[in-house]
């Protein structure tokens, strides 16, 4: 009996600790690879068409994402989009952000919503994601901001919205005349 439990605690403790198991060995071959830390955007005024004389102020963007450790890396990350709209004008739109993991390939296309929120309101929504590393604003999508939007129920085109727009990730980088390659 002892002979046994002292076996399944043996082989606990070794299933616990892959070094042990290994017979020791190196440590760091097994580590992770460190990952970049992102400097992020904060406070970025994003303008609407330059043909609007008078834009409307106090939309703020932000996109966090985060991540959970020790778990599978899509099961682990979330991106929570928040609108704010500290503006007087009921409003509503959408804009597109493109996410590119640590090489710069391309993982999505998040399709940021304010539903309809009236002066002093905001709003937030919650995505499962594969954790990104790059962004890229996509000022082009035919209809989301900056081309279109709903201020105080009529939609406006090109939307009058002026965007403060804050995220934890960096944006993908330009490509230098040194390594030739398009983003």
């Amino acid at each position: 009996m002892y002979r046994l439990l002292a076996l399944l605690a043996l082989s606990m403790l070794l299933a616990a600790n892959p070094a042990l198991a290994a017979g020791g060995g190196d440590d760091k071959a097994a580590a992770p690879p460190p990952t970049a830390v992102s400097k992020g955007v904060r406070d970025l005024k994003l303008s609407p068409s330059p043909t609007l004389s008078e834009p409307i102020k106090g939309v703020r963007l932000n996109i966090t994402q985060f991540s959970y450790p020790g778990v599978p890396e899509r099961a682990s990350c979330r991106t929570v989009i928040r609108v704010e709209n500290a503006s007087d004008h009921t409003i509503a739109f959408y804009s597109l952000i493109r996410t590119f993991d640590t090489q710069q390939v391309p993982l999505g296309t998040w399709m940021t919503p304010s539903g309809e929120l009236p002066p002093g309101k905001s709003g937030e929504r919650l995505y499962s994601c594969k954790l990104a590393r790059y962004m890229v604003l996509d000022r082009g999508s035919a209809g989301g901001w900056p081309n279109t939007c709903l201020v105080d129920g009529e939609e406006r085109s090109p939307c009058p919205l002026e965007l403060t727009f804050d995220a934890n990730m960096d944006f993908l980088p330009e490509p230098t005349a040194k390594d030739g390659k398009k983003h």
